[in-house]
């Protein structure tokens, strides 16, 4: 008798019957945990799992608490226990570890099954992987050595387990294995848990965990004694400042209600003006920052050390820093260091100034009163860093011009429409200005605005020449005054750069770039040394007020951009501030120099987007009042930067599209900007990767699903995917290696979110020359770049899908404005390689994987939902919690039902069921089980 008709037998009438007449009854006992199978009296639901009644109404939120996630692994792993006398090998689990897809023979493994008490006979009913329902390609399959299977004790039966999975990542499945004692006439289940990596060995071994993560303990050091100070590095020039700057200190009273015992964000209410106009904007803008710099100080709270060790390099110290190189502390030349003698000889703190920093080392200086010797040990703390946030408060707390800068009405609208006579005055700098209307409408509006006017806004999507705009108008409004100045600033060092650059041409008479004393001079490309001031120590320094007001153009950051006003340069010095990628900074940020410079008649003018990345807030609360909504983000939704009534008047908005491939840029185009943009760029360029192998149906943007697993280690909270590493590894090399594509290192961009990835993918492109010089960076280092081809690592997979949340499965990634930035770095070929079951919790990476599905870019790992159905808003992560809550508990009856359900409907089975060992016999020496061959 198969093992087929077995089962038939089990599940048949006259089986149940025997059982009934006979007085037996299933022994539950060491079986199956129960399932949590509601039963609802008098409006409670009993959850047999957590032997426990629940409140009807809230039955569905005790399904989410941990207690009960809890009691479903529990039971889930009790499955796999031995019981009945039945003993299968491998109590862990068969793990495969790395199996290489090499084409060799796929790898078997054995497990053992055995019945240890010689008075029961056991047999082996069935077997079946729990994924066997659904249509998924098998990574395993399992197979008895032997036909017969009655476990006899001391005998055991073989099965073999193979390995051949069919894409690369994890696989994990549960072997079901169901018995019956025909003693007993029970039924009952074992499962084992079977593993393996299809992937690099090699990556596996290199790359894994260098320890075991441990979350880094926060340890509360009060400062309690005298600080002995430090002056500042003696290679920085001496700055001769006449406006002071204030230091700001935080009121301890809103502290306290954002962080105190009783703190919360209703606490912070009270502090906050009623109404937010140009009245109250500078109390407005004062709270939130003295909340984000108390989140900050926390923070960096958290990387306070002890039982540190400093090692003398005379006059100066070197202190080592876990996880200086990934910023976490963030740590910057001029940033002052406490530390203080932990055998209590002394309540002392010595503030260290850094004046040199290495990849995880920090050189300190200290006053001249500090000695160390060896084995000395010490508490550190880390300083905060001030200066900018100082700086936010003097600006915002100025006020002049801010009625007509940061709430523009009507009434400062002093722009006409552009006619056409101006439109065809000007005489583009760059000739391609004059092949796009948009942006020759944008220099125009800029050239023609009257002094004293509303901000004006660039609103630039990606890849429609944003930069190039700013620049042009800038060309153009020296050219048509002498008296024109300009201050033009970004929120990042790269961003000025690059604005500083395509401004080269003016000459270093008339073009400075202004960089803060803190930034390494290696930093700054090579052809800006000309045009900024660097002393003899090769430390970045400031002119003087004469020096710095004879230059026509001067290019900053935003936080540099409030050093004119500490040197005395007067207020509406300035014809124009220019703030590029505006939508980056925080409002106080961007005020750093309009506010301090800007006079009744400067213009204002913000490029930048609204739907790429925004404004980086620590605080849940400051983010939540304000703080995390940008300048250019809030004044645009005001009535007179409607796009309907005043494109060209206050707001242009750039819709030509120079950079992507039309498949590439309609996902983003759909999504974030009503499909007003239009792909116009160079075919040759957009086009270039259409031959590749790895493009189908002219559709170049991929998606390769695989299932990886997300792993930290040491101290650092940050994420890496050895499986995703590799995969991203071999299209870099698969790309390269191309020669009809004629690729250089510096045509591919890696874009990831969590520093320890880059860390790893970065390892493994050193390892191969032919990848070495291809940047590895996070979404922030890619803003306002492109590159041929870009591959984006999402990082985050998890297994736990009882536990899924959207907010902390899928962390930052589920940003779509880092999404939007990723996804338009790329001009002809775009990868995302991630776990999409991780990804589809989000509506939009849903919409973008069913866009890529429907493409023909899918690779991997089949996809698991049908792309067809339309997207809900919300996020999946309730949804798929629920369904593995309805699997496992589908399991988990499924295993149990074994049991229950063994006295129903079965088939005939005759005398083989009865108490009479000698019919057992004869059954069995009829052939029915017989040994193989």
């Amino acid at each position: 008798m198969s093992r087929s008709s077995v089962r038939s037998h089990l599940a048949g009438k006259r089986h149940a019957q025997n059982l009934q007449s006979q007085g037996l009854q299933a022994d539950v006992s060491h079986q199956q945990p129960p399932v949590s199978q509601p039963r609802s009296s008098s409006g409670v639901v009993h959850c047999n799992l957590c032997e426990k009644g629940i409140p009807a109404p809230s039955w569905n939120h005790h399904l989410s608490q941990r207690t009960h996630l809890d009691a479903i692994q529990t039971a889930l792993s009790q499955a796999g226990a031995d019981k009945n006398g039945v003993e299968i090998s491998e109590p862990a689990g068969v793990d495969f570890g790395v199996v290489e897809q090499t084409g060799t023979a796929a790898p078997r493994r054995s497990i053992t099954l055995r019945s240890s008490n010689s008075n029961t006979r056991i047999t082996l009913v069935d077997y079946k992987f729990s994924s066997s329902k659904t249509k998924q390609t098998p990574s395993f399959s399992v197979s008895l050595q032997s036909q017969n299977a009655k476990l006899n004790s001391g005998r055991g039966r073989v099965m073999w387990i193979t390995c051949a999975p069919a894409y690369e990542g994890r696989h994990q499945e549960t072997l079901e294995l169901t018995f019956f004692n025909v003693v007993q006439r029970q039924q009952f289940s074992i499962t084992r848990q079977i593993c393996a990596v299809a992937g690099s060995s090699s990556d596996q071994e290199e790359l894994k965990p260098k320890a075991p993560y441990v979350k880094r303990k926060w340890v509360p050091l009060p400062l309690d004694g005298k600080i002995i100070t430090v002056l500042r590095p003696p290679s920085w020039t001496e700055t001769q400042w006449v406006t002071r700057l204030p230091e700001f200190p935080a009121p301890k009273a809103l502290t306290d209600a954002a962080y105190g015992r009783d703190g919360n964000l209703a606490a912070v209410r009270r502090f906050m003006p009623t109404v937010f106009n140009h009245k109250t904007y500078g109390l407005f803008f004062e709270n939130l920052l003295w909340i984000e710099e108390e989140q900050r100080n926390q923070d960096l709270g958290a990387y306070g050390m002890t039982d540190v060790q400093l090692s003398p390099r005379h006059p100066r110290y070197l202190l080592q820093v876990a996880g200086l190189a990934e910023g976490r502390p963030s740590v910057l030349v001029g940033d002052f260091i406490l530390v203080k003698r932990q055998d209590g000889s002394s309540t002392e703190w010595y503030k260290g100034c850094v004046h040199e920093i290495f990849v995880d080392y920090v050189s300190l200086r200290f006053a001249s009163t500090f000695s160390t010797y060896q084995g000395t040990l010490f508490e550190v703390r880390f300083v905060l860093n001030r200066l900018p946030l100082r700086r936010m408060h003097q600006a915002i707390t100025l006020k002049s011009n801010v009625e007509r800068i940061a709430f523009p009405e009507k009434r400062h609208v002093k722009s006409i429409p552009v006619t056409t006579d101006q439109l065809r005055a000007i005489v583009p700098i760059n000739r391609l200005i004059g092949e796009d209307h948009e942006q020759l409408l944008t220099v125009a509006a800029i050239l023609h605005q009257p002094p004293g006017s509303a901000p004006f806004v660039i609103f630039g999507p990606p890849g429609t020449g944003k930069t190039i705009t700013v620049v042009e108008a800038i060309k153009q409004l020296l050219a048509s005054s002498p008296d024109v100045r300009i201050l033009a600033c970004a929120p990042s060092n790269s961003a000025a750069d690059l604005i500083a650059q395509r401004l080269d041409v003016l000459g270093p008479t008339e073009l400075f770039r202004l960089n803060a004393a803190s930034r390494e001079c290696k930093r700054l490309p090579e052809s800006l040394k000309d045009f900024s001031l660097i002393n003899g120590n090769g430390v970045f320094a400031i002119p003087s007020l004469e020096r710095l007001s004879g230059f026509k153009v001067i290019v900053s950051t935003c936080i540099s951009g409030g050093v004119p006003h500490g040197l005395g340069v007067k207020r509406g010095h300035f014809s124009h501030i220019f703030v590029d990628e505006a939508g980056q900074c925080m409002e106080p940020d961007v005020m750093i120099p309009i506010l301090t410079m800007a006079g009744p008649k400067t213009n204002i003018v913000l490029a930048g987007d609204n739907r790429q990345l925004g404004p980086s807030v620590r605080s849940d609360i400051a983010s939540s009042l304000g703080l995390g909504k940008s300048f250019l983000t809030r004044i645009m939704a005001r009535d007179v930067y409607n796009l309907e009534t005043h494109t060209g008047i206050t707001i242009v908005k750039l819709i030509k599209n120079f950079r992507s491939h039309p498949a590439i840029l309609h996902f983003s185009n759909a999504n974030f900007y009503q499909g007003e943009l239009r792909a116009h760029a160079d075919p040759v360029i957009t086009h270039s990767l259409l031959r590749s192998d790895l493009v189908q149906q002219s559709f170049p943007f991929l998606f390769h699903s695989i299932v990886g697993k997300d792993q930290r280690e040491e101290s650092s909270p940050s994420f890496f995917n050895i499986e995703e590493v590799t995969r991203v590894k071999k299209y870099c090399e698969e790309l390269m290696e191309d020669r009809r594509l004629r690729l250089r290192v510096e045509d591919i961009g890696i874009i990831t979110p969590y520093h320890a990835q880059r860390c790893k993918i970065g390892r493994v492109l050193m390892g191969n020359p032919k990848l070495r010089g291809i940047k590895v960076g996070s979404v922030e280092e890619f803003q306002g770049q492109e590159r041929r081809i870009i591959i984006m690592s999402t990082v985050r997979s998890s297994a736990d899908y009882l536990r899924y949340d959207m907010k902390h499965t899928l962390g930052f990634v589920a940003n779509p404005r880092r999404l939007n930035v990723a996804i338009t770095r790329a001009q002809a070929l775009m990868i995302i390689v991630g776990n999409p079951t991780v990804l589809s919790l989000d509506p939009m990476w849903r919409t973008l994987l069913n866009y890529i599905h429907g493409g023909g870019g899918w690779r991997g790992k089949h996809i698991q939902w049908n792309p067809l159905d339309p997207v809900l808003p919300g996020g999946y992560d309730q949804e798929r919690r629920d369904q593995a809550h309805g699997e496992a508990e589908e399991m988990l009856a499924r295993l149990r039902a074994h049991i229950v359900d063994n006295t129903e409907d079965l088939a005939a089975f005759g005398q083989d069921v009865s108490d009479n060992e000698s019919a057992g016999e004869g059954f069995m020496d009829n052939g029915v089980w017989r040994e193989e061959e």
